[in-house]
């Protein structure tokens, strides 16, 4: 019996014959990986807060004595033949023998407290999965405080550089940044807030200074205000392709308003 680790790092015979590697090595190296397999199993069933084993019917076929006495069980005997979910019932076994995939590291609960378990798919010769084997490799949680605080921070640092790049897209005009009272200008405002408030398309033109990002930007305000407080999260995006700037506002389904104007 093997795990499915074991199958991946163990050559076949006919290949490391066809290597030119001698009897004699081939020998040596076969007892040197199943006797590091043993000695990985036995050290793993030392350190570990508890251990399992089960068929291809997810029945327990071996337990260790810690993990039957944290299991409440009087013998590792009380366990044989019974479904794994019948005295683990937030066990995983039946779907590692089912997937033949191995769950590495996973975080259960055990009888009112939260334990971490890795579990692996058992293999025959012929690579069929015959069992799966697990382990309770902490019984607390704080022995992953590092890992945890490290993706944590991680988390905290990908939502800060998010933020800042929806803070950066948002307008950074409102009309009232557009200054003139002429009468032209007055009429370009009221046009904007009027236009603002559609869900069209805006096209401005105009010479290069006079204003068409400021106003295309106030416009975006504008209508963040007009429409929804929801749609205040919404950005503006702006490029310039061969010689007119595009403004483009995005919305949940489809682009609401664009704004392109000529330089």
């Amino acid at each position: 019996m093997k795990t499915k680790a074991d199958s991946n790092v163990r050559p076949a015979p006919t290949a490391r014959a066809a290597s030119g590697l001698s009897a004699e090595f081939v020998r040596n190296s076969d007892a040197i990986l199943r006797l590091a397999m043993k000695s990985l199993f036995d050290r793993l069933n030392d350190l570990c807060e508890g251990a399992v084993a089960v068929d291809e019917s997810a029945r327990v076929v071996w337990i260790n004595a810690k993990y039957a006495a944290t299991l409440g069980l009087k013998s590792t005997e009380d366990a044989l033949g019974r479904e794994v979910e019948e005295i683990i019932p937030n066990s995983l076994m039946r779907e590692v023998v089912r997937t033949g995939q191995p769950i590495i590291l996973d975080i259960m609960e055990l009888r009112g407290q939260s334990v971490v378990v890795t579990r692996m798919p058992l293999q025959n010769e012929a690579g069929r999965v015959i069992g799966a084997l697990g382990f309770v490799l902490y019984d607390r949680l704080d022995y992953l405080k590092p890992l945890v605080a490290k993706f944590a921070k991680l988390q905290a640092e990908l939502a800060d550089a998010n933020r800042r790049l929806v803070e950066n897209r948002r307008p950074h005009y409102t009309l009232s940044s557009f200054i003139g009272s002429s009468a032209p200008c007055v009429e370009v405002k009221r046009q904007a807030r009027r236009a603002a408030m559609q869900n069209t398309t805006v096209l401005l033109l105009g010479e290069t200074g006079t204003g068409k990002e400021l106003l295309a930007q106030a416009m975006h305000a504008a209508s963040c205000c007009a429409v929804s407080k929801t749609r205040r999260n919404r950005v503006v995006a702006q490029q310039r392709i061969a010689g007119i700037w595009v403004f483009v506002l995005f919305s949940g389904t489809s682009t609401s308003w664009h704004a392109a104007c000529e330089s």
